[in-house]
């Protein structure tokens, strides 16, 4: 027997007028705004998966953020999550591949998104950690991601990506212990608003967000909920802190920069000049530290003994701080 909602498997057929034949959950999703699941649909050869987002009635922050601003941050996601598959998964190129919406239905602030299954795709493993050289198919995919949509503009998006941007993130700042890391949270921020190279982010580029190929060469992404404007190696800190163990993230972000700044010059040479490529990355390099102190800033307030709270991370949040202050 599946453990999905009966009701959203009636929204599921009534959407896409097929029976549903068979389910499993894959997830609840963050906080108990709906669920995720697989559905086989009468008539299909493979299954698709479905994000049904059915917001409480109150909202049930495990670590206790619950409130307002979270809950109306939350619906704005999933809206936005619905106009990034909408309007630029259908952009997207080979490198940087994402599930295709197939079918969608919206009911005030509910909504039913169906979308291609990426392990009929071949992305059939999502593993919990990585060693520095598996880490590049994901770098690869962000590198064409940030590629292709590299000082482009944006409609109904969040003005900036990542979730953790300090204009959201009010509540936690001011949970935050009195320090240097508080006091120069809106330098830090203010050094990644005035990039002059943006991009389109995913905005929650963790590990868990990536499938991959049995033989682990090839990324596929899902959840964007947090995709706006921003520098891309906002990604590349965040995914990086995700995957690696932080004696690889001491001895190897180096390498694994390296392995993003390569592949993104292959995605951009017929695009723009060689001086600029150069720009960029001179510019996104230096920013690395910045990233990590932003998303710092962002653990500090929210869970202050979270592991990620790392070495690796404390060093970067000290190089930022330098540059900060001159």
């Amino acid at each position: 027997m599946s453990d999905v909602s009966p009701s959203l498997l009636t929204w599921l057929e009534q959407c896409t007028a097929k029976n549903v034949t068979h389910s499993a959950l894959l997830q609840m999703l963050w906080s108990g705004y709906g669920e995720c699941f697989r559905a086989w649909l009468d008539g299909n050869t493979t299954p698709v998966v479905v994000k049904a987002v059915v917001p409480p009635t109150y909202s049930r922050h495990p670590r206790g953020w619950n409130g307002d601003a979270g809950h109306r941050r939350k619906l704005r996601s999933f809206d936005i999550e619905h106009r990034f598959y909408t309007h630029y998964q259908p952009q997207l190129t080979s490198g940087s591949y994402a599930p295709r919406l197939l079918a969608e239905d919206k009911r005030g602030d509910a909504v039913l998104l169906v979308l291609d299954d990426l392990q009929a795709h071949g992305y059939v493993t999502q593993p919990s950690s990585l060693s520095v050289t598996q880490c590049q198919p994901v770098l690869h995919w962000l590198a064409h991601f940030h590629a292709r949509f590299l000082n482009e503009a944006f409609t109904g998006l969040w003005q900036q990506g990542c979730y953790w941007h300090l204009a959201t993130r009010q509540d936690e700042w001011r949970a935050m212990a009195d320090g240097p890391l508080k006091s120069h949270a809106a330098a830090l921020d203010d050094m990644l608003q005035q990039a002059r190279f943006k991009t389109l982010l995913h905005g929650d580029a963790k590990l868990a967000n990536f499938c991959f190929t049995a033989d682990g060469t090839r990324a596929a992404a899902i959840d964007f909920q947090y995709t706006g404007s921003g520098p891309g190696i906002r990604d590349v800190a965040y995914f990086l802190g995700s995957a690696l163990s932080d004696d690889d993230l001491l001895t190897a972000t180096d390498t694994c920069l390296d392995m993003y700044f390569d592949e993104l010059a292959c995605a951009l040479r017929s695009c723009i000049s060689v001086t600029t490529l150069t720009d960029l990355e001179s510019e996104w390099r230096a920013l690395y530290p910045v990233a990590c102190a932003d998303f710092h800033r962002f653990l500090a307030g929210w869970s202050p003994d979270h592991r990620k709270i790392n070495e690796a991370l404390r060093r970067q949040t000290a190089d930022a701080l330098v540059k900060i202050k001159g």
